[in-house]
């Protein structure tokens, strides 16, 4: 004879429960009694009688019907495609992102709508396909009042910014030249031997050939940008050469990343998605592989905050101003000095005073610990300090320097006068606390 299956704990409460009722006590005296709430007792008692005793046994907290459940084919498929990735044998894919978001537009290329992102990671991790995530160190964030400068159209900004490398297994150097137009995630990469200025203005010279001018090239404070420790307002070749064309530069506060962060993020990129997947072996290698991961940035890779899209798919139209093709013949070193705008964001001190350019300025003492934007004015040779009030519409001009320059600017070539759109707030009118201050 069968032995008779034993009754769980919640089985036994169920059949009680059941017990007192049938015995005619009260639903409020079984509550108190059992320690279970109505509904539950009601719940109970439905099951009781819609299956009879064999209702109150245990049930499978799982799904009796499993909806949307993807094909086997399906499934196949996206591990494919991952090991595609990983393994490289597709030279379109093979500096590609691996997560979800990437698997789910290379399926939307096949035609094929792609399941939800965290079913393709359930797949995933199902295959042991999934790699733990490296923990981010959150940097501190930027002041309130922070002027960020507004990306209305596309070349409005581009974002420059080195990496730098040494090829393995040698003391050989390479620098990786990153200018982005954050406005459509576009890149162009290069790589260089050395950050000399020559090779720099060759590096922008062709971006700008290739995919237009900017209204602002934004930059860190790098010895090739800013003059070195050469003396006071000393203005750079790589700076001389953006003026020559109306590029206005703008230079990050010291030390502080995050103010450049789409070029930074993507610096991140470019290592592990490029740098860490391969053992180069020379320059020469780098620049045979490099078009590759360019290309995938541009016109595979999905961005999260241009839902899904890829670079090109953001903004295939706008007016572009390419240098021409010969400008590199034309020109004459040393580069002059032009009419234009050089514009430096500073944390201003506890003694209210700020650098740029190997010169330190002072203001007045109520802007001690504010962010501020001083402009340098070449052709009024003027240095304007403003400050932008956190979450206001402009900003305000605080201070006015008197700026001479050692060489005289020359006027802007009308080739490149140009209207642009504007990056900066409107100016609202302040009293200045002295019409013209001098530097410490």
């Amino acid at each position: 004879m069968d032995k008779k299956p034993e009754l769980s704990e919640q089985e036994i409460v169920r059949n009680r429960a059941i017990d007192m009722y049938l015995e005619g006590i009260g639903v409020s005296s079984i509550c108190r009694t059992i320690k279970r709430s109505r509904s539950w007792f009601y719940k109970v008692l439905r099951r009781y009688q819609q299956h009879g005793r064999v209702g109150l046994g245990d049930r499978s907290r799982a799904a009796q019907v499993v909806h949307n459940r993807i094909s086997k084919e399906l499934e196949l498929r996206i591990v494919h495609i991952r090991k595609t990735i990983v393994g490289g044998q597709d030279p379109e894919l093979k500096y590609a992102n691996i997560g979800a978001d990437s698997i789910a537009a290379e399926l939307r290329r096949l035609n094929i709508e792609p399941p939800h992102r965290a079913t393709i990671n359930r797949i995933l991790q199902r295959y042991d396909l999934v790699q733990p995530r490296q923990s981010k160190k959150d940097r501190p964030n930027l002041p309130e009042d922070y002027p960020w400068p507004s990306l209305t159209s596309p070349n409005a900004i581009h974002q420059v910014d080195f990496v730098s490398r040494y090829i393995r297994g040698s003391s050989r150097r390479i620098y990786g030249c990153h200018l982005l137009d954050p406005m459509r995630s576009w890149p162009y990469l290069r790589v260089i031997s050395s950050k000399s200025a020559k090779n720099v203005t060759k590096f922008l010279v062709s971006a700008w050939q290739e995919i237009g001018l900017p209204t602002v090239m934004q930059i860190d404070n790098d010895i090739v940008w800013n003059g070195g420790g050469r003396g006071q307002r000393v203005l750079s070749t790589v700076v001389r050469l953006c003026l020559l064309v109306g590029v206005e530069v703008l230079f990050i506060p010291p030390y502080t990343p995050k103010a450049n962060g789409a070029v930074e993020k993507f610096n991140h990129l470019w290592h592990e998605n490029f740098w860490s997947r391969n053992e180069f072996r020379d320059i020469e290698h780098i620049q045979q592989e490099l078009p590759l991961f360019e290309t995938y940035c541009r016109f595979r890779r999905p961005l999260s905050q241009f839902e899904g899209k890829t670079a090109n798919q953001i903004t295939s139209e706008f007016d572009t101003r390419l240098l021409a093709p010969e400008f590199d013949d034309n020109l004459q070193y040393p580069l002059p000095i032009t009419v234009g705008f050089l514009h430096f964001v500073r944390f201003v001190s506890h003694d209210a005073t700020f650098s740029i350019l190997n010169e330190t300025w002072t203001l007045d003492k109520r802007w001690a610990g504010s962010t501020i934007r001083a402009t340098i004015d070449t052709q009024t040779q003027t240095l304007c300090v403003y400050h932008h009030p956190a979450k206001a519409d402009y900003c305000q001009l605080i201070a006015r320097f008197e700026y001479p320059l050692a060489l005289t600017p020359v006027p802007l070539d009308p080739l490149y006068l140009q209207p642009r759109p504007s990056i900066w707030p409107k100016v609202k009118n302040c009293t200045l606390s002295a019409a013209t201050l001098t530097p410490m």
